[in-house]
């Protein structure tokens, strides 16, 4: 069995919600949160994460631009697949996106909302949220926090047991 990571981010810091139109799927980053994202970027570059990565995000404005900072750092250009479900996810939704990833994806890279996608990190870390080094997930899950599972298990086993958190990456 080959090592695989899931790699679990809430979206960098949004502006506020604007009562228009639009409304909250359109609330873009802050400065603050487009900064945030190119350093969570940054950091996973120095990292050796296996390839291929594949990479979902939910179609809110403020996940895609988080994406597309992380994503710009890196060495080898990815796009993101839009899943239109991960705008307002529950935890059975976002196991069921893991569980479906293919075979051959090595990294998973899931980019959503509070406060599922905190959940999600929280639940996949079992005891290790007693560990200090993951103290953070302990406290919410702040926005740009990104959370690094390894396993070796087909994505199909994904679940607490089967999973280590190895990292939590704050900006």
């Amino acid at each position: 069995m080959s090592k695989r990571l899931l790699l679990v981010l809430r979206h960098a810091e949004a502006g506020p919600h604007l009562h228009s139109g639009a409304g909250d799927i359109e609330r873009l980053l802050t400065a603050a949160g487009q900064e945030q994202a190119k350093r969570i970027g940054q950091k996973l570059a120095h990292l050796n994460l296996p390839q291929p990565m594949h990479v979902l995000c939910s179609p809110a404005r403020r996940t895609q631009e988080t994406a597309q900072g992380v994503l710009s750092a890196l060495p080898n250009p990815i796009l993101p697949k839009v899943e239109n479900s991960l705008y307002g996810a529950d935890l059975d939704t976002l196991y069921g996106f893991i569980h479906g990833a293919a075979d051959d994806v090595r990294t998973l890279l899931l980019i959503g909302h509070n406060p599922a996608i905190g959940a999600l990190a929280y639940d996949l870390a079992g005891l290790a949220v007693q560990n200090e080094a993951f103290v953070s997930l302990r406290r919410g899950y702040q926005p740009a926090t990104l959370t690094i599972f390894q396993t070796t298990e087909d994505w199909i086993n994904i679940r607490p047991s089967t999973v280590q958190a190895s990292q939590v990456l704050t900006p």
